[in-house]
């Protein structure tokens, strides 16, 4: 994980700005960097070792390892750092994060690759044990596939061992191969130090490290693979020369390998170099790349969305992480402005610090390789946005102007609502790696009126208006299962009483898709299911729910729900693996008066928090502990609405009358104090609209008055009504963008809440998707309209007695947007369902339009 830059620390190496410590290595320290888009003012800077200075993309992260100064004064070193340097640079694979950049030159030598974030994999096993069978053979070929390249390269890796395979989302990354070692370094030292692993080395190794071969590191890899399939060492431990003697003779314990890899693990620890497969032979042994995610198990999957959340954490404050002063712990200081979108390196994209002059070997092409994530960081206001990789040759499916494909970013967004993912900001960023495998646009309709969805990977499930769950195949719409939890059939219709009270068939909550698990809340009971197939995981009594806006919260391994009554609120969370009770708080005290209660309920989970409802407002909670860390201020206890980014937490009472203007805060995302003099200075004419947040980024605030509606009781007139893109920092008003207007006949549209994606505004009506681009410094372009096949079109009111209530599933509502890898699923009220692939706007590759409005691309 990620640790501080001590005071004497470099805050540059070469054009890298270092942002923190990752750990330290035979040679020196290594530190994690960010392109700052900037030359390295001294030569030798590409990865040949030599020539002019290259200037890397800005925001790509980097490994940076630097070269002890003992080390980098030894005569032969900076000549043998060279030219490791340049052979390293001419490998080229999508299982390995390649050097891109070094100088042999510099005060101290360094060396930039790749950054993976993500567990090695002896951190891996160590904490989760061995890994399924599945996994390993998937592992396997991937670093055989890896060698291949290397070797064809004319590059060895040497030093294959667990802490040399990085695991990323979608894969192994294999790192240090063709590193320079110190001229006086061999495979034993002088003074009988082992350098490098003993149960990871081959015959050859401990022959002398000039008898190793291409042959070597597949032994090393069938080690590797016996660690990752069992825990434990292949040739076991006890004193070091009965270790070196076992490996030498090719002694290893497979009894405890799974019988279906044995055979094939045998082969590679063949003690003659020439009875061993060769990597490409390996990898057809093992199997073929996965046609679909990467079968890390779940535990391992979590692991690596570790290393993501706190790389979005770090970049989103917006400067490196420093050591505290003694009795602090590590300070962020926020010293690096600007920053909106920030690339992370995948496989397979061209590693942007090589110049078409630098000597790098040869000028393959880059085209066809595999495209996959690294991580898809939702992150914040004052820091940055996604983390988006957009090659300039990328692939994937898709062509033309409006189907150019969505481009990798990092780990998956676990699942996407109306509010978003779990932080509830309404910014969603786009990931290629999450776009269903065989996915072409769809249409399909639910066997009643939708009521509020949630999509992720594995399927997309709508609440219906009569109280029942319903999960579509997000890769085509064929229904892959229904769940109904109230047991009474009369318990069937969602409506708002004479005097306004909201009753939801079933107290039936919004459901949650969160990567394979799907959260259901209805009937006073909690559960847990298969997200594809519906199987029951867990399920808990007694947990309430079915207001409106009612969903489980779900983040950090942790389900957050409502466990109160009509006497008082509690909040408590159960581990999403197993349904273990975590902790329990109460929301509210037992004494308030009725017109006092609001719904006391989890709403957002970011930054290691929980948010939740309370009777004394929103409140910050530590996931984990359930310790409260943060509470509004008086000012903003009457908000209803929270919106979390990064450093800041937006707040808005919703005034269903329109009674009052638009008030937004301004907090602090932990302790959710006001940042400011006061709220936001949203312009009157925007403040007087009726109008509320969906969503924020650190470029845009959006804000929508939907106009009136006869089942929420609106006054509204509609005079102003439509999307509104204000300023995060100030609230000052950068565009607006009408609701459609009635229709002669009497029919109309309405808006789903915007969301945030990529760099565009993403909503829709009736008819169409709407996208508005957003430039860099938050202004937004003209909106283009994309008419959606199938979508039912804009509709009258239904004329029906409303004397005794008024029935949700006979209401005109507004549809829903769930936008995820490239694809968004428009679900409407009606039922029907339509997914139609995201224009290119809303996936990040649009020009920025910093300077206002720019002309509608024609369709």
């Amino acid at each position: 994980m990620l640790g501080p830059l001590r005071a004497d620390a470099p805050r540059r190496i070469g054009p890298y700005e270092v942002l923190a410590r990752l750990g330290a290595g035979g040679m020196g320290e290594v530190f994690l960097a960010r392109g700052t888009g900037l030359p390295e003012t001294s030569p030798g800077s590409h990865p040949g070792g030599g020539g002019g200075p290259v200037a890397p993309v800005q925001g790509v992260f980097v490994a940076v390892k630097t070269v002890r100064r003992d080390v980098a004064g030894e005569p032969a070193f900076r000549d043998r750092f060279r030219r490791e340097i340049r052979v390293a640079s001419l490998v080229d694979s999508p299982y390995a994060a390649a050097p891109v950049g070094g100088n042999a030159d510099a005060g101290t030598p360094w060396l930039a690759t790749e950054y993976v974030p993500g567990p090695s994999l002896a951190q891996a096993v160590r904490r989760g044990g061995a890994l399924p069978v599945g996994t390993v053979r998937a592992l396997g070929a991937g670093i055989a596939r890896a060698l291949a390249d290397l070797h064809r390269a004319g590059v060895l890796h040497r030093d294959l061992k667990p802490g040399n395979v990085m695991l990323s989302v979608d894969g192994p990354r294999l790192i240090d191969f063709g590193i320079a070692r110190s001229s006086t370094a061999t495979t034993m030292t002088a003074t009988g130090v082992m350098v490098g692993t003993p149960s990871f080395m081959s015959p050859e190794h401990v022959a002398g490290a000039r008898r190793v071969t291409a042959a070597s590191d597949v032994f090393c890899l069938g080690s590797l693979l016996c660690y990752a399939a069992t825990g434990e060492d292949p040739f076991g431990d006890g004193p070091l020369a009965a270790v070196l003697y076992r490996v030498s003779q090719a002694e290893a314990d497979l009894s405890r390998v799974p019988e279906e890899l044995r055979g094939t693990l045998a082969a590679c620890l063949a003690a003659d170099p020439a009875d061993r497969p060769s990597p490409e032979r390996l990898a057809e042994l093992l199997g073929p790349a996965p046609a679909k995610a990467f079968p890390w198990p779940e535990g391992v999957r979590e692991h690596i969305g570790e290393y993501g959340r706190e790389l979005a954490q770090l970049v989103a404050s917006g400067g490196p992480l420093l050591e505290a002063p003694a009795g602090f712990g590590p300070v962020v200081v926020p010293d690096v402005p600007g920053l909106h979108s920030v690339p992370t390196l995948a496989p397979g994209a061209p590693h942007p610090v090589y110049p078409p002059t630098a000597p790098v070997g040869r000028d393959r092409p880059r085209r066809g390789r595999l495209l996959a994530a690294a991580l898809a960081l939702v992150v914040a206001a004052g820091g940055t946005g996604a983390y988006l990789l957009w090659p300039e040759d990328g692939g994937g499916g898709g062509g033309g102007k409006d189907k150019a494909p969505v481009k990798a970013a990092g780990p998956r967004v676990p699942g996407v609502d109306d509010r978003g993912p779990a932080d509830g900001s309404g910014f969603v960023a786009q990931n290629a790696a999450q776009r269903p495998a065989g996915w072409k646009p769809w249409r399909a309709e639910l066997g009643a009126p939708a009521f509020g969805c949630s999509a992720g990977e594995a399927a997309l499930v709508c609440r219906t208006t009569d109280g029942r769950y319903e999960a579509l195949d997000p890769a085509g719409g064929k229904r892959l299962w229904a769940a109904d939890l109230v047991e009474d059939p009369r318990d069937d219709q969602s409506f708002i009483g004479p005097t306004g009270g909201v009753f939801v068939a079933g107290g039936t909550a919004v459901p949650a898709v969160h990567g394979p698990y799907a959260v259901l809340l209805s009937g006073g009971r909690l559960q847990v299911r298969d997200a594809r197939s519906g199987a029951v995981r867990w399920e808990k009594e007694g947990p309430s729910g079915g207001g409106l806006a009612t969903r489980p919260v779900v983040a950090d391994g942790t389900v957050f729900v409502p466990t109160g009554d009509d006497a008082g609120g509690r909040m408590t969370a159960f581990a999403l693996a197993d349904g273990r009770e975590l902790w329990s708080k109460a929301l509210t005290n037992a004494d308030l008066a009725r017109v006092d209660f609001r719904d006391f309920e989890p709403v957002a989970a970011a930054n290691g928090l929980v948010y939740a409802m309370s009777d004394a407002g929103f409140v910050a909670y530590d996931a984990k502990t359930g310790d409260q860390r943060g509470q509004v201020p008086p000012e903003a206890k009457e908000c209803d609405a929270l919106l979390v980014r990064g450093r800041y937490a937006y707040c808005a009472p919703l005034d269903a009358g329109n009674d009052a203007p638009l008030v937004l805060h301004r907090l602090d995302a932990v302790t959710l104090a006001a940042t400011g003099s006061g709220p936001l200075a949203v312009p009157a004419g925007v403040a007087e609209s009726g109008a509320w947040p969906t969503a924020v980024s650190d470029r845009a605030a959006v804000v929508l008055d939907a106009g009136p509606a006869r089942w929420v009781d609106r006054r509204d007139t509609g005079a102003h009504d439509g999307v509104y893109v204000l300023d995060p920092a100030t609230g000052g008003r950068l565009g607006h963008y009408p609701i459609p207007p009635l229709a002669a006949d009497g029919r109309r549209q309405l808006v789903s809440p915007p969301l945030l994606t990529g760099s565009a505004l993403v909503y829709a009506d009736y008819s169409a998707l709407r996208v508005v681009p957003i430039g860099e410094d938050g202004r937004p372009g003209k909106e283009r309209v994309v008419p959606v096949p199938g979508a039912p079109g804009p509709r009258a009111e239904e004329e029906y007695d409303r004397s005794g209530g008024t029935h949700l599933g006979r209401e005109i509502r507004p549809p829903l947007v769930l936008p995820l890898g490239g694809v968004a699923h428009v679900v409407y009220d009606t039922g029907v369902v339509v997914s139609v692939e995201l224009p290119r706007e809303a996936l990040g590759t649009a020009p920025d339009r910093a300077a206002g409005p720019a002309a509608e691309e024609k369709e």
